[in-house]
């Protein structure tokens, strides 16, 4: 009786993306939970089949991050593979500005760990924190990589254009009538919104109150966890490479882990 209650206590948990095991209270249950499901052979196959028959599987299982799942597009737990509400999906009529917002979120990932040493650090060692992102700088980060790719690929397919020249084909700061805020037709919006999205998601911390364009995000430890299958995708191969050596404010990799 009591497996069955642990597997739905854990499986509660996991489906929950803004909670993470801890010392106390609520955390402190799914502390144990994890550890259990790390520790116990008949438990662990009890809660993964439990998962099978709903359409997931554990992606990884972290002690900080706790149970990351991965669910096929049509089960009940396919956020974010197939929901409808996510920013690219939603209010876009245009192809390029849905593409263009797919791309925030690698783009992200590669501003935070500009190299492979910096993606080892930040998922093996639960004490350092990823670097805040600031809307405009990754904007620029993102912009500066699709000027890069246009000047080494100046004739794309004009059919099925790469996504880093739909990024183009939009203006970085539309204007608005105080700009005091993002133009919601221009890429600085698009990634404000993406960023905001996640944030209320619970995998990026919001700084204050302040107008769009100049909001910073930090990211949580989560989102590492949650999105490492992209580790291995093409476009963040090739956007962690660019980052590497052409971050717009200048950090190398060893500065932004606080190497001496």
């Amino acid at each position: 009786m009591m497996d069955g209650i642990d597997t739905g206590r854990l499986i509660s948990f996991a489906t929950k993306m803004s909670v993470t095991p801890g010392r106390s209270g609520e955390a402190a249950e799914y502390e144990r939970l994890i550890t259990r499901y790390q520790s116990d052979a008949e438990f662990q196959q009890l809660v993964d089949d439990f998962l099978e028959g709903a359409q997931c599987a554990v992606s990884s299982v972290r002690t900080e991050s706790g149970l990351i799942l991965r669910s096929d597009p049509d089960g009940p737990w396919c956020w974010p593979e197939a929901a409808s509400e996510l920013p690219w999906n939603k209010n876009s009529p245009r192809p390029a500005e849905r593409a263009c917002r797919m791309l925030v979120i690698p783009a992200l990932l590669a501003f935070i760990a500009p190299s492979a040493a910096d993606l080892e650090d930040l998922l093996a060692d639960p004490t350092l924190r990823p670097p805040a992102v600031p809307v405009r700088e990754l904007e620029e980060f993102i912009r500066t990589y699709a000027e890069y790719c246009d000047q080494q690929n100046p004739d794309p397919d004009s059919d099925d254009p790469p996504v880093w020249w739909q990024w183009l084909q939009l203006t970085a700061l539309g204007d608005t009538p105080t700009q005091q805020r993002a133009s919601r037709v221009d890429t600085t919006h698009l990634v404000y919104d993406v960023l905001l999205f996640l944030s209320k998601k619970g995998l990026l911390s919001k700084s204050g109150d302040t107008p769009a364009r100049d909001t910073v995000f930090r990211p949580k430890r989560r989102i590492l966890a949650h999105y490492e299958d992209m580790f291995c995708d093409e476009v963040f191969v090739g956007l962690q490479k660019f980052s590497a050596v052409n971050r717009p404010d200048g950090a190398t990799g060893s500065e932004i882990r606080g190497d001496a």
